[in-house]
């Protein structure tokens, strides 16, 4: 093998370990938080900040699903 086999291998294996990082991160932390944060949402109110929230978190949380929360950002 040369050097610049040995670098395409690299690329791909690093690419490769990007995505299984990327699927991991997206199902194992972010589904977590994000189904965290439905179980302590107030069901009367979804725009109030709930426990283990500040403001500033809730509003965060909330415009990374303008879907859900688009009444709660004015939009």
């Amino acid at each position: 093998m040369n050097n610049e086999d040995l670098f395409y291998i690299s690329l791909v294996v690093i690419a490769v370990a990007l995505l299984i990082y990327g699927v991991w991160y997206t199902t194992a932390y972010r589904g977590t938080n994000y189904q965290n944060a439905l179980n302590v949402e107030n069901k009367d109110d979804i725009c109030a900040t709930p426990e283990g929230y500040t403001d500033q978190e809730w509003k965060e949380h909330m415009g990374h699903h303008p879907d859900r929360y688009g009444e709660c950002l004015g939009g």
